[in-house]
């Protein structure tokens, strides 16, 4: 067995040996923990480990297989995220004990803290003492045995799984209902208890969901087939789509659930111009060649950045809202082009990993088909706190998307309308998020970056939080960002638009006397390497792009994302619609859509002066409007440069 003492070595040290230790099978004590965080995290070896003392928080996180023992108590997120094995804990556990649990056994012979088995899937955790409140909170799968007191709440918004109760149930959450317990799960119970030398005497009362809010009471409806260019209807006050939103309101008595994305006119890349003349360019095929445009993001703390043949991103968009077929063109255009693709929130699939050349992972507040194995094949993580079509809010797939293999991949119920969390179960200020960091870190060995994704929203204060809590670099979204499905209120009237939003962040780092130190990259209503190029010059480190590389893979802008009735193949689970998707034609053409991009921007940037992308700077450009001019604080020029829009065609 290998003694690691904590008290020679810091804890990164620690569990690198902890991992070379599984790796030859050799079992790991630990001394002197002195309740330091993220022990043991990113262990997925069959060996055992035992904590001589108490752990901090994330003890066996993100782990597989392995077996833990703690001797006395551990802080948050015990086991967070564990695939398989086991962890004991012979005093108590803090908030989160067991969240996201994907498969092991958690085993607590004291108390646990607020929220146990909160986004648990599978599993069992055991509580031998009391609980506090909302044990079971957004529950989807799994099993929580209790056997002291319950806490108030619990199983608050549970949508699967089962919660045992030994004590007494103090108060039942939204959505949660007692039901009878058979003889034959009684037994199983207890023969757990005594495999783990836990005693109880005693009746067992069951909590599973009530089955009145796993879907909405209405299906929602399909959007009229009105192109989405004109989703705001003519002029007149009460025109088509206002009179259609009314009548669909009063069928299904709630808030309207769309895809896309805002469809008023807002200030954006058109309000502003590049002060040279760049009509005169003559088009040449040749000038990628002879501009720079190689970009790395992620390497601010020492990680392994990600490295693009230009400043351009595939922005994340789940297996879930897009099909199979959809997410492999993208990822297969992304290895064409040489730059990076992105889960988004639904998990990593193997088709996707073997067709990028670089993937990012996107950490979602529900742990959606989140696994240690995964993140540690990625390129990139990223943990999500909101988008530009919802900022503030957590996802929403609707139930006809929730298809058997979506269930089993994301770890939920199939069929349901989910709705996952507006926020982190582990995330509630700026230190808890610095916590967070570090545990992805230690998983993946400090070798690749961690991002973060911010719908624009409180950019100044979520850009300093963002640089000083150690982001490799951050994802903001603009208002102009699209989506599966979100609220159309939400969609049309929450957020800043994408041109304020950069700006915002390149003050907001100016202001804590760190500009330029942490690289942006901008989001939401990217179109052409024209926008792409304004966007670097108003001090983005680079761009990805969503919808417009969509239309390009096929998307006719219908407005069925929502309910998954996408003819074209794209926003569906429907096999006979996604039957129609031809993946190795869309990539190809997603990919000449990409190299656009390359052109557009090489012929700009040659047009101006320079013989780098990354040297495009906003005394470059100039406002054509005095909303933009107030925004940016760029020189007013009305009129100016009203034929660039001549520079998007390509010699060939």
């Amino acid at each position: 067995m290998a003694t690691i003492d904590l008290a020679e070595i810091p804890v990164r040290e620690a569990n690198e040996l902890i991992r070379r230790a599984g790796a030859v099978g050799e079992n790991v004590e630990v001394l002197n923990p002195d309740a330091k965080h993220h022990i043991g995290v990113g262990l997925v070896h069959d060996i055992n480990v035992k904590i001589r003392g108490s752990a901090g928080y994330f003890c066996a996180g993100l782990t597989d297989t392995a077996r833990f023992e703690v001797d006395n108590n551990v802080g948050w997120g015990l086991a967070d995220n564990m695939l398989g094995g086991s962890v004991v804990v012979h005093g108590n556990a803090g908030a989160i004990a067991g969240v996201a649990n994907r498969g092991a056994d958690i085993i607590v012979h004291g108390n646990v803290g607020s929220r146990a088995g909160q986004v648990m899937k599978s599993g069992t955790l055991v509580c031998a003492g009391n609980a506090n409140f909302m044990a079971g909170y957004i529950m989807y799968g799994g099993r929580i045995i209790i056997l002291g007191d319950s806490g108030e709440q619990v199983g608050q918004d549970m949508t699967g799984g089962d919660i045992i109760v030994g004590g007494n149930i103090n108060s039942l959450g939204k959505d949660a209902a007692l039901t009878d317990l058979s003889g034959a799960e009684s037994d199983k119970i207890l023969e757990l208890l005594d495999r783990y030398k836990i005693s109880h005497k005693g009746v067992f009362q069951k909590i599973t969901n009530d089955g009145k809010q796993l879907r909405y009471s209405r299906d929602e409806p399909r959007t009229r087939a009105i192109p989405f260019f004109e989703a705001t209807g003519d002029a007149g006050y009460w025109n088509e789509k206002v009179q259609e939103d009314i009548h669909i309101k009063a069928q299904i008595g709630r808030y309207r659930i769309r895809g896309y994305g805002t469809s008023r006119p807002l200030p954006h890349f058109s309000d502003i111009a590049f002060r040279k003349d760049i009509e005169s360019l003559r088009p040449d095929p040749d000038v990628v060649d002879r501009i720079e445009m190689k970009t790395e993001i992620g390497g601010r703390t020492g990680a392994k950045p990600i490295k693009l043949s230009m400043p351009v991103m595939i922005a994340p968009m789940s297996y879930g809202a897009l099909s199979k077929s959809a997410k492999l063109a993208l990822a297969t255009a992304s290895a064409l082009s040489d730059i990076s693709e992105n889960t988004g929130e639904g998990g990593m699939m193997d088709e996707q990993r073997e067709a990028a050349n670089q993937l990012i992972y996107q950490c979602l507040s529900g742990r959606l088909g989140w696994s240690i194995h995964d993140m540690q094949r990625a390129d990139g993580l990223e943990i999500y706190i909101s988008q530009g079509a919802k900022p503030g809010l957590g996802g929403q797939l609707m139930a006809n998307k929730v298809t058997a293999e979506i269930a089993r991949i994301r770890g939920i119920p199939e069929g349901i309308d989910l709705r996952s969390p507006s926020r982190h179960p582990d995330v509630l200020g700026a230190d808890d998020l610095v916590i967070k960091i570090e545990e992805f870190r230690e998983a993946t060995g400090y070798r690749i970056p961690v991002s973060v994704k911010l719908g624009a929203g409180r950019v100044s204060d979520d850009i300093k939080i963002a640089c000083k809590d150690g982001f490799d670099y951050v994802s903001l979204d603009g208002l102009q960002g699209s989506t599966g499905a979100a609220g159309s209120e939400v969609l049309e009237f929450v957020g800043i638009p994408t041109l304020a939003a950069i700006q915002e962040a390149v003050d907001a780092l100016a202001e804590i006397g760190r500009p330029g130190e942490l690289p942006i990259v901008l989001m939401g209503g990217i179109k052409t390497g024209v926008d792409a190029a304004k966007a670097l010059a108003l001090g983005a480190s680079a761009v990805a792009v969503g919808t417009s590389a969509l239309i390009a893979g096929g998307c006719i802008s219908c407005l069925q994302c929502h309910v998954g009735n996408c003819v074209v193949g794209i926003a569906t689970q429907d096999p006979e619609h996604e039957r129609r998707y031809n993946i190795s034609t869309e990539a190809r053409n997603i990919h000449h859509f990409l190299e656009s991009f390359r052109w557009q921007l090489a012929a700009i940037t040659e047009g101006l002066g320079y013989d780098d992308v990354h040297k495009i700077c906003r005394d470059d450009l100039v406002a054509l409007t005095p909303e933009a001019a107030e925004i940016t604080g760029l020189d007013y020029v009305p009129g100016h440069g009203a034929r660039e829009p001549a520079l998007l065609s390509r010699v060939s």
